[in-house]
């Protein structure tokens, strides 16, 4: 394994991504409109093309903040942080979206996970959402812990599955819909999930969408490579084109590489404003709460299906 720095790529053989059967299910634009828009019953245009598999997970305390933690094989027992909306309840399936911190030092994991918790968290009841964000290992970036090959293990993506396993058995999550949101390291991290297939549960396999807010591929997905072989040998050969939707700053120093991201999607398969959204703001390596809503508005109408 390795340590993520937030900036820095460092040079490793990439597995071959794996090839997936799931397809994306673009939804009915109600969903995203409706606060109880995934558990409408027979009354708006489409519903029967809305796909369900709920967890029908109960158990966890809601609604509000909620502290767990999982169990992982050679890294011990980790916490993540929840937020519940307030209107939750067991007895419909709610989406989930997975959020990843940053890099801020040393120390600052935690604190970094319950910041965007509670970020996405101020949100999560008008957006229909529960929020599940993960705690990194790497204790000198308080960034994540990251596989260098398939199977390289264990790392801090199994700690984001088991995240996401243990939110699904503890709630009903509609499992057709787990979406995903980094900030920084955080978005590095979730290019690499949604593209790498470094991890059997969390894939392009089972993520409907994501977001990023200042991620890029050379920190994590294509690390050590050129914007070309990064096209050539992860994202042309992708078996899905997950939704993704970008935003950068445009004093970022990461703005040009983003803008090659951009290209580099756009070139390998994925629609502009269809399955690949781009934003640069006026600002630095930052996000806002408009971001986030933006980016929720972005990702929120697809679903993957097998």
């Amino acid at each position: 394994m390795r340590f993520l720095r937030p900036y820095a790529a460092m040079f490793a053989l990439l597995a071959s991504p794996a090839a997936y059967a799931a397809q994306t299910a673009l939804l009915p634009g109600w969903v995203c409109m409706r606060l109880d828009g995934v558990f409408a019953g027979g009354f708006e245009s489409g519903e029967s093309a809305v796909p369900h598999a709920p967890s029908l997970g109960s158990g966890g305390a809601y609604p509000g903040a909620v502290s767990r933690s999982v169990t992982v094989a050679g890294l011990g027992t980790q916490p993540y942080y929840l937020y519940l909306p307030s209107d939750y309840t067991p007895r419909h399936a709610w989406p989930l979206l997975l959020a990843l911190h940053g890099a801020g030092g040393p120390g600052t994991a935690d604190s970094a996970a319950r910041t965007v918790r509670s970020d996405w968290g101020s949100i999560a009841s008008g957006l229909g959402v529960i929020v599940a964000a993960p705690v990194g290992t790497d204790t000198q970036s308080g960034g994540w812990v990251a596989p260098l090959t398939l199977g390289d293990s264990p790392t801090d993506y199994d700690i984001i599955a088991k995240a996401v396993a243990d939110a699904e058995a503890a709630y009903n999550v509609e499992t057709s819909r787990v979406y995903g949101w980094g900030y920084s390291a955080g978005g590095h991290v979730m290019h690499s999930l949604a593209l790498n297939g470094y991890n059997a549960s969390v894939n392009a396999g089972t993520i409907a969408a994501y977001s990023v807010s200042a991620g890029v591929l050379k920190g994590e997905a294509c690390r050590g490579l050129d914007a070309t072989q990064c096209m050539s040998q992860v994202l042309v050969p992708a078996a899905r084109k997950v939704p993704v939707d970008i935003h950068i700053g445009n004093t970022d120093p990461l703005l040009s590489y983003a803008q090659s991201d951009q290209t580099g999607f756009a070139a390998s398969g994925w629609n502009a404003g269809g399955t690949l959204f781009y934003t640069e703001f006026s600002g630095g390596h930052v996000y806002s709460m408009t971001d986030l809503q933006q980016g929720w508005s972005n990702i929120c109408g697809f679903a993957v299906v097998p």
